[in-house]
């Protein structure tokens, strides 16, 4: 008995095999590098946002943003996910628009909190550790060479437990 090379079934499990596995594993990936992304980006908002509140209250106790930063704040804002040793956070008194400090980087850099009253931009940023950067999950800001993912909040400095508007 002799088949017919068009109607035998062997290997057709070889063959739908490679002919499925490619995009298979490109959806896995994918849909890993998207958590990944929405991850961190999503515990860098929830930082920024507790480590605002805590700036617009308590910040005058620290003269730089590392000492913020090491003073417990760190390991008691940020998740496991981030690594405290390359968080940059940044803040500035804003002047003018906000749409002015757009597209620049202040986390680790500046650290101007302003008198009671004064609006404040707290901007915490982490180092992109991937090959391809995210397009749409997370804000991401180009500085030089490197990426780097971006959180901001906006304060408004507390009168009372900061001062009367002395600095």
């Amino acid at each position: 008995m002799t088949k017919n090379i068009l109607t035998s079934e062997s290997g057709s499990v070889a063959v739908e095999f490679s002919i499925l596995a490619l995009p298979f594993f490109l959806t896995v990936f994918t849909i890993l590098f998207v958590v990944y992304h929405s991850l961190v980006q999503s515990e860098l908002d929830r930082a920024a946002g507790s480590i605002a509140s805590q700036i617009a209250i308590q910040a005058n106790q620290s003269p730089t943003s590392a000492d913020f930063l090491s003073a417990g704040t760190c390991s008691q804002h940020i998740g496991p996910l981030l690594d405290c040793g390359r968080l940059n956070l940044g803040a500035t008194k804003v002047t003018g628009r906000l749409l002015d400090y757009r597209n620049k980087l202040i986390g680790g850099s500046t650290w101007s909190l302003g008198c009671a009253g004064d609006t404040v931009l707290v901007e915490l940023s982490y180092p992109v550790a991937s090959f391809i950067t995210p397009v749409v999950i997370a804000d991401v800001i180009e500085v030089g060479e490197q990426k780097f993912y971006r959180s901001r909040a906006v304060i408004r400095r507390e009168p009372i437990i900061t001062g009367s508007g002395s600095c």
